[in-house]
């Protein structure tokens, strides 16, 4: 079911620092003393960014007329601008830059039309900004990448708060349309499953998807045992989300940051921030293009984000998984001692200028020869082959085929039978070296496919419709009373769509209550034994 999100941030109404430079020539740039913390200007020595890289931030939308913004914003140059047509396929009609997925419609912008908070409907832009404001042009502030630009996905509705349907159908939208970097300011509780396959796909992507930790109240909350998301998500054998914590400007833990050593990768200044503003001109609260005072762990991943691009911009090999560790290696040091967060805070606080340092080596490493690990059959080094969740894989050296799920688990398909109830070719099945099977974790069995047939045990007279249970690989199983009511419900030829179940793979069924309904069950959507035999 999807779930509840909320974003990540705090108002305060503490005075800025200044913190004077000499980049960029951006007449606010005194008053954003994070960029000096996370050592921007050595960084942007080297690199201020690309308009090829994009970022893709969902969030409440963002403003589409803000004089720092507007020109660094995303364009599908596969859409032409309000002709009503679908032009590209992707399925979103004129989605010229972008889509809200609140409103289902082409303009990401906040909705002020209903009940709106001003934290609500700036976040987005807030967000964005730190991200991607448009660097040394003489306006306002300066976005960590001067020149990436933003794709605005919006989730959120003005008072701050989605559903992870949207979420997952953004993050889809994302990878399909050119993302190179996912920006989630928010948190949930609560598992959405198709949300948590939408990360791992961005992961196995290409994409670096980074994600604030949450904030609470009093201290902070530890994730390693109260976990929150997307923030936790992760994989068996590697970690899909960059998590963000925040911290101070003498580079604590900010007293409202969540942490946790499970789900938090680095840290990022997160007090205080200076940024850009939603602006409207009819509403009080939204007078200025700019505003100070914010905090959040929201307000500290898009810094990381930002760093991210910056990367990306220069060394586009860079994966997801040698980003983390170029960030990780390259922060500072937390001063965060004797307290229940001190080393739950990841690798301690984004340094982009250390990382532009370490960078080039790891991007050279990556352009260069494949991962590759050891054959189970014949002990020699074989390239490891990407595999993507959702997938049903084979190697040369085993005969079993394999289901993916989203932590990169293998589930063995019990025989060709069950096979089929799942796929009608073998064309579906994606070949993979025998040492990438070594390197994914074994799971328990994947039954037949719910509702694509009826099974029994031999020797056993009894036949069960097969339903789906609290998860995958334990469905249930129905006994159905008598053959009056499989004919009522499957039709005269209802016993074509038995077949004998192991009684091994029995075990991997909950049993539920008998079937007492007569209506007519969809019967097109059943496979007899012939085509369960190719």
């Amino acid at each position: 079911m999807p779930q509840k999100i909320l974003i990540s941030i705090l108002i305060g109404l503490c005075a800025a620092i200044p913190v004077f430079a000499r980049v960029p020539n951006d007449p606010d740039y005194s008053e954003q003393w994070y960029l000096d913390k996370i050592n921007a200007p050595e960084a942007w020595d080297i690199a201020t960014g690309t308009r090829d890289t994009v970022v893709a931030v969902l969030d409440s939308g963002v403003d589409f007329d803000h004089p720092d913004l507007v020109v660094n914003l995303w364009t599908n140059f596969k859409e032409i601008d309000a002709n009503g047509v679908d032009d590209d396929g992707n399925g979103y009609v004129d989605d010229g830059s972008g889509w809200d997925f609140v409103d289902n419609d082409n303009t990401a912008e906040p909705n002020l039309s209903a009940d709106w908070a001003t934290e609500g409907a700036a976040h987005g832009t807030v967000i964005a900004g730190l991200i991607g404001a448009v660097g040394n042009n003489s306006v306002g502030v300066s976005g960590v990448s001067w020149k990436t630009r933003i794709m605005p996905l919006r989730i959120l509705d003005s008072e701050g708060a989605g559903e992870s349907q949207n979420a997952t159908k953004a993050i889809l939208y994302a990878i399909e349309n050119g993302a190179d970097v996912i920006n989630l300011s928010f948190t949930g509780f609560d598992v959405d499953p198709e949300f948590e396959q939408a990360v791992n796909e961005a992961y196995l992507a290409g994409i670096p998807v980074i994600a604030a930790v949450g904030n609470k109240d009093g201290g902070g909350m530890n994730l390693d045992k109260t976990p929150l998301y997307p923030a936790c998500f992760e994989g068996k054998r590697t970690d899909w989300v960059i998590g963000v914590a925040a911290t101070t400007e003498i580079d604590t833990k900010a007293e409202f940051s969540n942490y946790g050593a499970d789900c938090t990768e680095i840290s990022a200044p997160g007090v205080d921030i200076y940024g850009l503003m939603y602006q409207e001109d009819d509403e009080a609260t939204l007078s200025d293009l700019y505003s100070g005072g914010w905090s959040g762990t929201s307000v500290a991943a898009p810094l990381v984000s930002g760093a991210v691009a910056l990367l990306k911009s220069a060394y586009p090999s860079l994966t997801p998984s040698l980003v983390r560790t170029v960030l990780q290696l390259s922060a500072d040091p937390i001063k965060e001692k004797g307290t229940a967060a001190a080393g739950k805070l990841g690798a301690g606080r984004l340094n982009i200028g250390r990382a532009f340092e370490i960078a080039p080596s790891f991007a050279s490493a990556a352009a260069g020869e494949p991962e590759t690990g050891l054959s189970p059959i014949t002990g020699l080094p074989e390239e490891i082959t990407p595999v993507k969740a959702g997938t049903f894989i084979r190697s040369a050296g085993f005969t079993t085929v394999y289901y993916v799920d989203t932590d990169e688990t293998r589930h063995p398909l019990w025989d060709t039978q069950t096979y089929f109830t799942w796929n009608d070719s073998w064309d579906d099945v994606v070949w993979v070296t025998d040492a990438t099977l070594a390197t994914l974790p074994l799971g328990e069995a994947l039954p037949p496919k719910p509702g694509v047939v009826l099974v029994k045990i031999p020797g056993d007279q009894r036949t069960y419709a097969v339903e789906d249970g609290d998860t995958m690989w334990r469905p249930t199983l129905r006994e159905i009373p008598s053959e009056d009511v499989a004919v009522n419900l499957y039709g005269a030829n209802w016993a074509d769509y038995i077949i004998d179940l192991d009684p091994v793979l029995f075990s991997h069924y909950e049993i539920g209550d008998p079937l007492t309904s007569v209506d007519r069950v969809d019967a097109s959507l059943l496979k007899d034994r012939l085509s369960l035999s190719v």
